[in-house]
């Protein structure tokens, strides 16, 4: 059924459009043809568009070609449907359709004064975030004390701001809260490990662990504190890496803060030989690290005789450093090691290697060294060696086993060589038991 359009869209120039199309195409057969002719068209403006955007970005920006593009696209596709639908004649039931849309004079003045509002919030915090940095330049804030008093700020702007929105839109509050409540459920299920960042990160401006320009020890992550927010901390490693930390992840791992004090003490391990006098090596050693410039002097470096080790005794050289860096902490502990290691090496402190010391029991000979080559001479070597043990007489239990074996070795030889005699030469009378 053909309904015809009976109220005016209050625009005539547009409403005479309209008419004019209606008329043009009264038939259903039109109406066909028409609306054909719309999707091809509209198939051919867009085809158009983008052949014509290939050559545009060679001459300007791509990013700015495809904004045209899409505002052709769109345009376009208003245009098409706004004559499919006067085609058709359904104006009404489009603008019933989108009576929800209409706009007051009311509301929109409503809407404009809640952007002005928003508007001049979000310049306010910018204001203010670039006035603190000013002033840090002039008084003694810190980079974190910076940062909380803009995130205060900002709380402070955008509660009273979202408060006067509310009630200029009429909004009742209880709805608010409601809506709040089950919102609050609903995310506290769905981003708890968001809100569970934001939380740690308020805790972390506030309680001041660390601060923007600290070196710092995050679990396995070391590095120099570069920014700290209400989600993460940022850390740049000694390897030039920037490295994301989620806050809940920080507040849950042990922190250790290098530069919260004003010295750092580290330590050097060092080995000296069994027969060395330990006191003397430990002098040698407080000398060699009071005589390196980046160990401070107070308080003194000290030798902590540490435990016997397999191959050495070992020692545990402590040294102090002010003002703790990677940096210096590197320098004193490349210094140490080799004014340490000079120092021993004048006065003949042997730092050993690992070694190992074989003994053989008495009973089983003593050790014995074999090349491969000289078997013979390798159980001289042996011989030699348990001879020294024994102060050069043999035991009594070596001299009984070789009067065994010679004993043993006679009795073999007879008994092989009667075994050859009968294998060889039969019995006489052979042929009678045959």
């Amino acid at each position: 059924m053909v309904t015809a359009v009976s109220a005016p869209l209050g625009v005539p120039w547009y409403w005479r459009g309209i008419r004019g199309v209606q008329t043009t195409f009264g038939t259903p057969a039109a109406q066909y043809a028409a609306t054909a002719g719309g999707i091809v068209a509209f198939g051919l403006l867009v085809a158009l568009t983008y052949r014509l955007g290939r050559r545009l970005k060679e001459r300007y920006s791509p990013e700015v070609v495809e904004i045209a593009q899409s505002v052709a696209v769109t345009v376009s596709a208003v245009l098409v449907s706004g004559f499919l639908v006067a085609v058709w004649r359904v104006s009404n039931e489009v603008l019933s359709a989108l009576g929800f849309l209409s706009i007051t004079p009311e509301d929109g003045i409503k809407a404009l004064v809640t952007f002005i509002v928003l508007a001049v919030g979000v310049t306010v915090t910018r204001l203010t975030k670039r006035s603190i940095k000013y002033g840090a330049g002039r008084m003694a804030i810190t980079p974190h004390q910076r940062e909380v008093a803009h995130h205060a700020i900002q709380i402070g702007v955008f509660v009273p701001t979202l408060a006067f929105v509310v009630a200029l839109w009429g909004i009742p509050v209880t709805n608010i809260f409601l809506g709040a409540g089950v919102l609050g459920i609903v995310l506290g299920f769905a981003a708890r490990k968001t809100l569970s960042g934001i939380l740690s990160g308020f805790v972390l401006l506030f309680s001041r662990p660390f601060e923007v320009g600290d070196w710092i020890r995050v679990s396995d992550r070391e590095g120099i504190v570069t920014n700290i927010t209400v989600y993460n901390t940022r850390i740049r490693t000694f390897d030039e890496e920037h490295v994301v930390i989620p806050n809940d992840t920080v507040t849950q791992n042990e922190v250790t803060n290098y530069s919260k004090t004003d010295r750092l003490r580290l330590e050097t391990t060092v080995g000296v030989d069994y027969e060395t006098d330990i006191d003397a090596a430990a002098r040698v050693a407080v000398g060699a690290m009071e005589r390196v410039d980046a160990v401070a002097t107070q308080p003194p470096p000290d030798v902590i005789r540490q435990e016997f080790a397999e191959s050495a005794v070992l020692l545990r050289l402590r040294y102090w450093i002010t003002t703790p860096t990677a940096q210096s902490k590197w320098r004193a502990q490349n210094a140490v090691v080799g004014a340490v290691k000079s120092a021993f090496e004048a006065e003949g402190i042997k730092i050993p290697f690992p070694q190992r010391e074989l003994t053989g029991r008495e009973e089983a000979g003593g050790v014995r060294i074999v090349d491969g080559r000289d078997d013979d001479r390798g159980e001289d070597i042996g011989r030699t060696a348990s001879e020294a043990r024994t102060g050069g007489h043999e035991p009594v239990e070596n001299a009984l086993a070789d009067e065994s074996e010679g004993a043993n070795g006679s009795n073999t030889e007879e008994r092989t060589d009667g075994i050859e005699e009968s294998v060889t030469d039969p019995p006489a009378d052979e042929d009678a038991v045959r």
